[in-house]
């Protein structure tokens, strides 16, 4: 039939209907064909939740399909019309603002302006049947208030929100600091060849969210866990400057209640990655100093050239005063990020952990499979008659191998350029010459260039900035956000 309507036969309605139909009803299913028809590009091109909704039932949730165009089904009620208006300005102001939403939530927020907007509605009134509108304000109807206005869930991205004023400073000072690199490559006081940036991320054992593929239906949704699946474990990632940019040897911390090293059975001869232990398995003072005076960890410039460490200003890093020793065996300085702003302007930060990590789980996903294949459960009754059932560990050992392994993947990647993605982070933040060996705005990620475009004079040097000292202290505090009421009936985000 779409080959008959592409090449310009008439009476496609009546071929189909005689087709696919009952022929004793022809004359109704040819009205009906040509009306679905009529109706197909309404129908396909209708947004998000104009066609259907998505409903709770004791038997799990269900999809239901409207029967009616937009527009063709019950009247919505003046109330109703009256408070979603209301209730998404007010959630997108408040959204803005940092509010963190849920459904509960925006309940409550429906509830409040159904309360104190006016407009003839208060937290008394009744529909036409005289029901209260407050108990109508279910769950199921924040359901359709949110499928009407394209609402879904999401997923923070990035640090979170802080006031406009600490937005400003932050990146006030990130400006700064980049007009300090330009100046400095321009000078000569830096150089690409010389210049490093380390940066920890922590893993866990076993990935998990919570969450797995199952087929519709199952009752029970089961997946095997590992013997201490939440143990954690930092890795130290170093990555160096200039043409021959690279992820150096990682250095892994694993957690020990004792910081002993080495760990019994665990030996400290893996290639391409060493190992140091902490109460945590995360970078504290003790570690920073022991991570600078080992030469698989940190090496002095074969040539004698002064090192610059780029680092983020976390409390476990020790300041230059407090590693003098170390940092004179080295011949290296510490240049500290400004603070809070490690994710904009960090070439670890910026993909290089991202693309380790997406080896990292890959290769331990293939590790689970063989764990299961070869039966590797941890079924040993201990001495006190217990016994997990889980997988086996395999080991800090393999641990080890798998951070090398990753680190060396990641390593022999190359972008549509030519450039691996070390060099390109160390570029795009501003650590490094552009590929034609000079320093230019160009070279920066988007958002960098768009800090410098709002803040030139802080670039330029023009004013003081506040971040030429390292600020030790996390100034991100936890907001508890409270919806208030002003004197004539409007809301507000009390911080």
């Amino acid at each position: 039939m779409h080959q008959r309507g592409e090449d310009g036969h008439k009476g496609i309605f009546a071929a189909a209907v005689d087709e696919i139909f009952n022929s004793r009803t022809r004359n109704a299913n040819i009205a009906k064909a040509m009306d679905w028809f009529r109706k197909k590009t309404t129908l396909l091109e209708a947004k998000r939740g104009s066609t259907t909704l998505s409903a709770r039932r004791q038997d799990g949730r269900k999809r239901v399909n409207l029967r009616v165009l937009p527009g063709r089904g019950r009247r919505r009620s003046k109330w109703v019309t009256w408070l979603y208006n209301h209730l998404v300005d007010e959630f997108d102001r408040l959204r803005k603002a940092g509010l963190k939403f849920d459904a509960p939530l925006l309940r409550q927020l429906a509830l409040r302006i159904l309360r104190t907007q006016g407009d003839g509605y208060d937290n008394d009134s009744v529909d036409s049947k005289g029901a209260l509108l407050r108990e109508k304000v279910t769950p199921r109807w924040i359901q359709s208030f949110t499928e009407c206005h394209n609402i879904v869930l999401r997923t923070q991205t990035g640090k979170k929100q802080v006031s406009e004023a600490k937005q400003r400073e932050i990146e006030q000072a990130v400006a700064s600091h980049l007009g300090k690199m330009k100046r400095g490559f321009e000078d000569g006081s830096l150089n690409e060849d010389t210049a490093e940036n380390i940066d920890e991320t922590h893993f866990v054992i076993d990935f998990d969210n919570g969450k797995t593929l199952g087929f519709v239906g199952e009752k029970k949704v089961k997946y095997a866990d590992v013997v201490s699946g939440g143990e954690g474990m930092t890795m130290v990632v170093r990555i160096s400057g200039g043409p021959g940019a690279r992820i150096l040897p990682p250095t892994m911390i694993f957690m020990n209640k004792g910081s002993s090293y080495p760990i019994r059975g665990v030996k400290d001869d893996t290639p391409g990655v060493c190992y140091r232990t902490g109460p945590k398995g995360w970078m504290d003072k003790r570690g920073f100093r022991e991570f600078l005076g080992e030469r698989r960890s940190m090496s002095a410039d074969r040539l004698g050239r002064v090192k610059t460490i780029f680092l983020d200003n976390c409390s476990s890093h020790l300041s230059e005063a407090e590693c003098k020793t170390e940092l004179t065996k080295l011949n290296a300085r510490l240049k500290f990020f400004p603070a809070n702003a490690t994710d904009l302007c960090q070439p670890a930060d910026s993909f290089v952990i991202a693309k380790i990590k997406d080896v990292w789980a890959r290769k331990w996903n293939e590790k689970k499979f063989d764990l299961i294949e070869d039966e590797q459960w941890q079924d040993s009754i201990r001495k006190d008659g217990a016994w997990s059932g889980k997988l086996k560990n395999p080991g800090k050992n393999f641990f080890l191998k798998l951070a090398a392994e990753a680190v060396r993947e990641v390593n022999s990647k190359r972008d549509k350029k030519g450039l691996n993605y070390a060099r390109k982070a160390m570029i795009r933040c501003g650590l490094s010459l552009d590929v034609d060996g000079t320093w230019n705005i160009e070279q920066l990620f988007p958002h960098l260039k768009e800090i410098i475009h709002k803040y030139p004079d802080h670039f330029a040097d023009k004013v003081s900035s506040s971040s030429d000292e390292a600020d030790n202290e996390d100034n991100e505090a936890v907001v508890e956000a409270v919806i208030g009421t002003l004197p004539d009936g409007g809301l507000y985000l009390d911080l």
